[in-house]
């Protein structure tokens, strides 16, 4: 029964279950034009069923990620990149099509330029507001097989980066930034 009912029969009742996918992706920041490497991480879901799809809550972890670009077109800028999540993930399946929503900080540390200069931009360096991105799947996402989901997104202006935050927002932030994340064949359900 709860196949079907993922599936898109139409439920007796509402079930609920959680599933665990593994996560892994790439976002491009269009002011650089650098792609930045997301995971392997985890998306753990609940899954509840209703007439015609369900609907999804999640919690996504991201380990932090290495970034590289040029600025200038030949000074090299290498900075972490961590993902700090300030709400659930949401979303709905409906028809083999997932829209989900989610919201997050990004954090910049451990920023060198050339290779040699170490920026001392604290501990707090991330964007001022949280970033808002929606994604849609491909046409094929099932609960049970997992699928890609994607989107595009701006980047806020930076904060507490001592007095590199403007630098940082000039480099950086702007809108048409995309995201592609992979969900794997959920690894635990219960």
């Amino acid at each position: 029964m709860l196949v079907a009912t993922v599936l898109g029969a139409t439920p007796a009742s509402a079930a609920t279950f959680t599933v665990n996918y593994p996560v892994t992706g790439e976002s491009v920041v269009a002011k650089t034009g650098s792609t930045l490497e997301l995971g392997p991480g985890t998306l753990s879901t609940t899954v509840t069923t209703r007439t015609g799809g369900a609907d999804l809550t999640g919690t996504l972890q991201l380990p932090p990620s290495q970034a590289s670009f040029s600025v200038a077109g030949f000074i090299p800028v290498r900075a972490t990149v961590t993902i700090i999540p300030t709400t659930p993930v949401t979303g709905t399946l409906v028809q083999g099509v997932v829209n989900a929503h989610a919201e997050a900080y990004i954090q910049l540390s451990n920023i060198w330029v050339a290779g040699v200069f170490y920026t001392p931009v604290g501990k707090e360096c991330r964007t001022e507001q949280p970033v808002s991105i929606d994604m849609v799947s491909e046409s094929n996402f099932t609960v049970f097989n997992g699928g890609t989901v994607s989107g595009t997104y701006a980047i806020p202006d930076f904060d507490n980066c001592t007095i590199f935050s403007w630098l940082l927002s000039s480099l950086v932030s702007g809108p048409d930034n995309t995201i592609s994340l992979d969900l794997g064949r959920p690894v635990t359900q219960t």
